[in-house]
């Protein structure tokens, strides 16, 4: 739409480069990729060969015995307390299947950098998924690609194995429960009504509590399969639409048609792509936000649209702080 436009705040593909790829170590999970750099933090630790062998010490039973539907959850950072659970419990991890790297990786060729384990999990992870999927794998959608990988030793032995998967990640890269199969779900990026997404620096970041500052607060939710039955609508006729519903969810959730810009907040909403639209994705979400008064991003709001609210004119302090990805978080999505 028009205003998101303006706004510098479409809504983009996900944060795929935040999502993690781990390795499994004897007895354990360390992560192996840093999110930010793509450089290894982790890989060391005893010997695996992957499924059916062993190094030096077991490898972890959760990983290489789960099979494709199966799903796996972990509350420690380290995940060193995995375990396979019902997927229609909170689960992190639902298993797609395998990905077998020994035609591009022989014998004797050395372990993989952050940066090739990077592109293998989107190359080969994807296309595991997407299949796993009957090709409705969102590329835009909540949902995105993640990976097991084979640690040093594992590699050093023979493990040439990617245990493919699909997370529900923030734009943290902590990652958030899933409850019920994916394949069950639409996977439209989308929030629940009356959730605030935090502020890191002028970029959206992770659910917050709305008294707390944040970039933006959901309005509204909106099926466009209702409106548009027939088929794809383009960008055109879904802000066509979206225009005149997210005026009607927003006035009664804010309290007043003038609350949103009484306020000096601004209204708009999220639209779907062909792509997501052909996954079977349908709702989006309307929103309010604040710009910084130079237009350069997103500005800190304090409090809900429903009560009384600080729009800041200065940019949120950025979290400095190493990005976690594959650390449970707390809270719902």
């Amino acid at each position: 739409m028009a205003a998101d436009k303006k706004s510098g705040n479409r809504r983009k593909k996900p944060h795929t480069w935040l999502l993690m790829v781990m390795a499994a170590l004897g007895g354990g999970l360390v992560l192996l990729i840093s999110a930010l750099l793509n450089t290894p933090t982790g890989g060391g630790g005893s010997g695996i060969g992957g499924p059916g062998r062993q190094g030096s010490s077991p490898a972890t039973p959760p990983v290489f015995q789960a099979k494709a539907g199966s799903c796996l959850h972990w509350t420690e950072p380290d995940a060193a307390d995995i375990r396979q659970v019902k997927c229609g419990e909170r689960h992190l991890f639902e298993v797609t299947g395998q990905a077998n790297l020994n035609a591009e990786f022989g014998p004797n060729t050395p372990y993989p950098s952050g940066e090739q384990w990077q592109q293998l999990k989107q190359q080969r992870c994807t296309e595991v998924s997407n299949r796993y999927l009957g090709g409705r794998l969102d590329p835009n959608g909540r949902f995105a690609v993640g990976a097991f990988t084979p640690s040093q030793q594992g590699w050093d032995s023979g493990d040439r194995t990617l245990h493919c998967g699909l997370q529900q990640p923030g734009p943290s890269g902590k990652l958030y429960a899933i409850k019920g199969q994916v394949a069950k779900q639409d996977q439209s990026n989308t929030y629940e009504v009356g959730r605030c997404l935090g502020v890191n620096g002028t970029a959206v970041w992770d659910p917050v509590d709305c008294a707390q500052p944040h970039s933006v607060e959901i309005t509204g939710l909106v099926d466009l399969g209702r409106q548009f039955p027939g088929g794809f609508p383009g960008e055109d006729q879904q802000d066509g639409f979206l225009a005149t519903r997210c005026t009607e969810l927003t006035a009664p959730y804010a309290g007043s048609p003038t609350a949103v810009a009484d306020k000096k907040l601004v209204s708009y909403w999220d639209t779907l792509p062909q792509e997501s639209w052909d996954a079977g994705s349908r709702q989006v979400n309307c929103k309010a936000s604040a710009q910084l008064p130079d237009g350069s991003g997103l500005a800190p709001v304090t409090g809900s649209v429903k009560g009384d609210v600080q729009v800041g004119t200065e940019p949120a302090p950025q979290d400095s702080a190493p990005i976690e990805p594959g650390v449970p978080a707390t809270g719902e999505r």
